[in-house]
């Protein structure tokens, strides 16, 4: 029995490869979300014990990790259990860095906002999620700032609770690059900032619409994950690293 921690584009391809493969898993969300898979769904926060009694309980064998790259709690969570299983971390593909002088890659949240004060920007769009609101609290509160969120009522409570300015919000996912021009030439941004977030996230079309309307874009580089997991992005790939378990 396999365990997959999905809820990404990610999560349902491996959900797909093991439905083919005829493969039973369980599909672990942190939300209730509609699950149409051949595995059995859970949801719910799961701590380092909470995985290690999962595991034991119903025979997990592999763990398959397929969560958001950013995910970095989940990440490490996973790979601090004690229990002698394989850990595969399915993930997106990422393009190489660009070296640009209107492309800066920050280490961290801190970073960026050094980055901002120190280039002086006074208005950001952040195409970097809900959850970095709270994190970039320091400069909207004192400059104009738009974020890009998903359009749901769960997205919108993080915001509320926050006292983000309802206003200042726009919904939607990334879009490719001309609408990402249409929406950066409308507002005018000083600075765009969003995370490195691979192929899925479509950062290169972030970053070529930041370009053509010639707005410095700032981009949170993805953090390193433990050298306990193995690390697969294709099909082919995973398939190799579940045999063993079939």
């Amino acid at each position: 029995m396999i365990l997959v921690f999905g809820g990404t584009t990610e999560g349902k391809q491996v959900a797909e490869i093991l439905d083919e493969l005829e493969v039973p898993y369980y599909y672990s969300t942190k939300a209730n979300i509609e699950f149409t898979g051949n595995g059995t769904s859970i949801h719910g926060i799961l701590t380092i014990s909470g995985i290690e009694n999962f595991c034991n309980k119903y025979g997990i064998t592999q763990i398959i990790n397929a969560s958001h790259p950013f995910a970095i709690e989940l990440h490490k969570t996973i790979a601090d259990i004690s229990i002698d299983v394989p850990l595969i971390k399915f993930q997106r593909e990422f393009t190489a860095r660009i070296e640009h002088s209107l492309v800066y890659y920050a280490s961290s949240f801190e970073d960026a906002l050094q980055y901002f004060e120190k280039k002086k920007y006074n208005s950001l769009v952040a195409l970097s999620g809900v959850q970095t609101i709270s994190k970039l609290q320091s400069f909207w509160k004192k400059n104009q700032t738009w974020f890009r969120i998903l359009d749901r009522d769960s997205s919108r409570m993080i915001a509320a609770k926050a006292n983000f300015p309802q206003e200042n919000l726009l919904f939607g996912y990334p879009q490719s690059q001309n609408k990402e021009m249409e929406l950066f030439n409308t507002l005018s941004p000083d600075v765009i900032f969003t995370k490195e977030s691979g192929s899925n996230g479509k950062l290169n079309e972030k970053i070529a619409a930041a370009l053509a309307t010639n707005i410095p874009i700032v981009i949170l580089e993805k953090p390193e994950i433990s050298n306990r997991y193995l690390c697969v992005s294709t099909k082919e790939a995973l398939q190799e690293k579940i045999k063993p378990v079939i």
